[in-house]
């Protein structure tokens, strides 16, 4: 995906034309404003990996009422428009300054970004791009200490909306989430390793440190104990 190009100025210019702010469109998207602006001005990007990132090109493709085809750049689309950037037309300026000042005319005082995702992100549930970013990081980590802070630093969302994103999608909070997928992955391990790894290493390799608590947690869940299910 890095190495995949696409036309964020069209992006850019296609929003300032309908008169959206970066601010409501990251709102409505449920991302962080810094987010769009990344994806606009091609800049560092502040998604967990490439894969998300184009999803949420493509969600604001969507929002824009554009085909994904026009923001993706092909190969031969690309050489055409390098050459075509070297000697920009009169018309082109212009119509950039239009666009500029329409959007100057149009804005309004930005939206107070609420603490509480909105309703659009009810509907979309498990493919909302909140949850996608959260699931991707908290598998990726699942060995390491995961905060609160990370999860907000990683979707660009409030603890709060965190919360109520996880209870409405997982009737879980976050953290309870991410105990289920750590016992989950340990019982993957204990089946795939049985008797030749123990059981508390495999603890300590999915981010379980306390061993006691793990154990009856585990059998809580998969009505086994660890230690008898490396046995079998």
């Amino acid at each position: 995906m890095d190495k995949l190009e696409y036309d964020y100025k069209f992006l850019k210019e296609t929003r300032l034309a309908k008169g959206i702010s970066s601010d409501s469109l990251a709102f409505d998207l449920c991302l962080a404003e810094r987010q769009i602006h990344s994806i606009e001005n091609n800049l560092p990007n502040y998604f967990y990996s490439p894969t998300i990132k184009l999803a949420c090109i493509k969600k604001v493709a969507e929002k824009l009422g554009l085909d994904i085809d026009e923001v993706l750049y092909k190969k031969e689309r690309i050489k055409v428009e390098e050459k075509a950037s070297e000697k920009p037309s009169i018309e082109s300026t212009h119509a950039t300054e239009s666009l500029a000042i329409n959007h100057e005319a149009q804005i309004k005082t930005p939206k107070i970004r609420k603490s509480h995702p909105p309703r659009s992100l009810e509907k979309n549930g498990s493919n909302h791009i909140i949850i996608q970013l959260s699931i991707e990081y908290i598998q990726h980590n699942l060995s390491n200490k995961i905060t609160m802070v990370d999860l907000t630093n990683v979707t660009g969302y409030s603890e709060r909306s965190l919360q109520l994103v996880f209870k409405k999608q997982f009737n879980q909070t976050p953290f309870e989430y991410i105990e289920g997928e750590r016992l989950k992955k340990a019982k993957a391990l204990i089946e795939a390793h049985k008797q030749s790894k123990k059981i508390a290493e495999i603890a300590q390799d999915v981010g379980l440190t306390h061993l006691g608590r793990f154990s009856v947690n585990f059998k809580k869940q998969f009505g086994i104990s660890p230690s008898l299910l490396a046995k079998t």
